[in-house]
């Protein structure tokens, strides 16, 4: 078992996908946020951070919402910090259905020295599939209360830490797809 928490972060209002929630777009004969559910099944608790909680009460797993609404993001993390029962939550977005086991359980079991453990591929930080440390949950708080809340620029204003492979191979475009409009939901179909 990881001793750490699985938050995902289901706040959004999935605009570019005309209002539908992502969580529960159908891959595969499960919904995204089932995938996401299955994959981090090691890990000690599981969190939803949403803010329409009742469509959430069918996974039986705790529902949070955002204390700072309306700041994205940031926000959603900062809830799954506050009320995680582990000192480190990996937050991942749920429109990642693709998502898998191997994944998180590397990003899980990860032990070093970080504020944030913040996936790195083709250039990019992945910070909707990255580990966050109690640690910081005050410096969220200023952020959100100053209204900075991009979540790159927050990143790079900690401790973080930057990993750009799994053990045993380089990241690859499935470990992070996130399916935001149809044409993307479509594309991921068609795989």
């Amino acid at each position: 078992m990881i001793n750490k928490t699985l938050a995902i972060l289901a706040g959004g209002k999935s605009s570019r996908m005309n209002y539908n929630n992502k969580a529960f777009l159908s891959f595969k004969e499960k919904t995204f946020i089932e995938h996401i559910i299955n994959a981090g099944k090691s890990f000690k608790e599981i969190i939803i951070v949403a803010n329409d909680k009742e469509v959430y009460e069918r996974f039986n797993l705790r529902v949070v919402e955002d204390i700072y609404k309306g700041n994205g993001p940031l926000a959603g993390i900062h809830s799954a910090l506050k009320s995680s029962n582990t000192d480190y939550v990996l937050c991942v977005a749920c429109d990642m259905p693709l998502v898998s086991s191997e994944l998180l359980d590397f990003l899980g079991n990860y032990n070093e020295d970080y504020e944030i453990l913040v996936p790195k591929y083709k250039e990019r930080l992945q910070p909707l599939c990255s580990i966050y440390s109690k640690n910081i949950i005050g410096k969220i708080e200023e952020s959100l209360i100053r209204n900075e809340n991009k979540l790159q620029r927050f990143i790079m204003s900690s401790n973080y830490k930057v990993i750009e492979e799994l053990d045993n191979r380089k990241f690859e475009e499935e470990d992070f797809l996130n399916v935001n409009t149809p044409i993307e939901f479509n594309e991921l179909e068609e795989r």
